[in-house]
């Protein structure tokens, strides 16, 4: 049997249809339906933060999710709703307290590969001089920003999503 034009387009659209309707994920009980694309930016003096830790708890009440993102090399959070181990890009709409944490990288910070043929003392004094290194460095990002309880950031995501910019200028870091 020989398929002509015709016949292969229609195979590979029953293929495609096939696979876009059998992947999809149905939704978790509590997760929200619409979700829209959204991204918090961190800088400090006007130079990105990388490696920001960005979460977003909606106001007035309990949620099933969180939102969340960490920032990349440019300072950009691009978030992501989660619940229990599913995710999805995006974000609802509504207002938000947000908690900014940083945990700055420090020098002595080694591979994966290296820590594995530690011993279990070498892997101990690792780990005193990670957390005496960290311990020692700026942070740009205030302190009571990373506690719900304490942090003065709110953002609001409009129905259609967006873009927000949190910019640093409090010469005061804290050391931790």
């Amino acid at each position: 049997m020989k398929l002509n034009k015709n016949d292969i387009v229609a195979v590979m659209f029953l293929f495609v249809f096939a696979i876009q309707t059998g992947c999809r994920q149905k939704l978790p009980d509590g997760f929200p339906a619409k979700l829209v694309s959204f991204e918090v930016k961190l800088t400090h003096n006007g130079s990105p933060l990388q490696g920001v830790t960005v979460s977003l708890i909606l106001t007035g009440g309990n949620s099933p999710y969180l939102v969340r993102g960490n920032t990349d090399s440019n300072g950009v959070a691009k978030m992501e709703t989660v619940m229990n181990v599913f995710s999805q890009s995006g974000s609802t709409s509504g207002t938000y307290n947000a908690v900014i944490t940083h945990t700055p990288t420090p020098p002595s910070t080694i591979s994966d590969n290296e820590l594995d043929k530690m011993s279990s003392d070498e892997m101990i004094a690792y780990r005193k001089k990670i957390e005496a290194e960290i311990a020692a460095m700026p942070h740009p990002v205030p302190q009571e920003w990373g506690n719900i309880k304490t942090t003065p950031i709110k953002i609001t995501v409009p129905e259609n999503g967006g873009s927000v910019t949190i910019e640093i200028t409090d010469p005061k870091t804290f050391v931790q």
